[in-house]
């Protein structure tokens, strides 16, 4: 699948919300690829949604509803926007999927379910309820009460706010990228560059997860709008976490060689004190 990250922090008085996604596409369920095209889609001046599954279901839902938008919405509007066009794509496919080959639609078959074969009808109505469509989606932005963070996932309704917790992921690598941003200790009352940091750093570390890709995109979303990091500044925090890793590798090697697990007592035993 995917790994799609996204933080809150302060910069001064400021709300930011920081977010990173690799470029990993998933097609049909089955096919996956590195593509050049970065998967945040602009949903308003101050908002960035993220999709993670079937990359034509997630970023078609993501610019129908950025196109939809007008005006100067709220985070909160959009997510909800996003979450009643994720529940409508879902409706749609199970009745193409599920009952438009049966020769039915929503209505025919709710309207003459008394008489259909039992067993037909609840299987039918499982399959209905059970239908996943495979997209989670993840909206990070800013309005006129600072930034926010909500998530989408089937079967659409209602968007989940993660603003309580100061980071969300979904994807395949979203249970490390979470890890990684437990051990940091972050809260949304961090600091802004440390955040860019921590973001970068999980988003890394959850490249072990199947699926993840190692290509990286960011962005820092604040009142003044969106700013995507440039390929420089991808390859300076790239240069900072390399070398945070080795750092605390280094160090953590230097305190093993000097750590005399039993060896104490085995001496003292050894020369006749105990």
């Amino acid at each position: 699948m995917t790994v799609c990250l996204a933080a809150l922090c302060r910069d001064g008085d400021e709300s930011r919300a920081v977010v990173a996604t690799d470029r990993m596409v998933s097609l049909a369920g089955f096919i996956e690829f590195e593509h050049a095209i970065p998967k945040m889609v602009t949903a308003s001046t101050r908002a960035l949604a993220m999709s993670a599954g079937d990359a034509l279901i997630g970023s078609r839902i993501a610019e129908e509803v950025a196109r939809s938008l007008a005006g100067t919405p709220t985070v909160l509007e959009i997510a909800q926007q996003l979450a009643r066009h994720y529940e409508a794509t879902r409706t749609a496919r199970i009745e193409h999927q599920l009952l438009a080959l049966r020769g039915l639609n929503f209505q025919a078959f709710y309207g003459g379910h008394n008489s259909f074969n039992p067993q037909l009808a609840m299987m039918l109505d499982q399959q209905m309820q059970q239908f996943n469509l495979g997209v989670e989606l993840l909206l990070a932005g800013v309005d006129d009460t600072g930034a926010h963070i909500y998530s989408i996932q089937n079967p659409g309704q209602p968007e989940n706010l993660h603003d309580i917790i100061g980071y969300a992921a979904i994807g395949s690598g979203a249970i490390h990228g979470i890890q990684s941003m437990i051990g940091f200790g972050h809260t949304g009352q961090a600091q802004y560059h440390e955040t860019v940091f921590r973001v970068y750093a999980s988003k890394r570390r959850s490249e072990v997860a199947p699926g993840v890709g190692l290509d990286t995109d960011m962005a820092i979303i604040g009142a003044g709008g969106i700013h995507r990091l440039s390929d420089d500044e991808l390859d300076q925090l790239r240069q900072i976490y390399e070398n945070f890793e080795t750092s605390t590798t280094a160090a953590l090697t230097e305190q093993l060689a000097a750590f005399k697990l039993g060896e104490a007592t085995a001496e003292k035993e050894a020369s006749g004190d105990g």
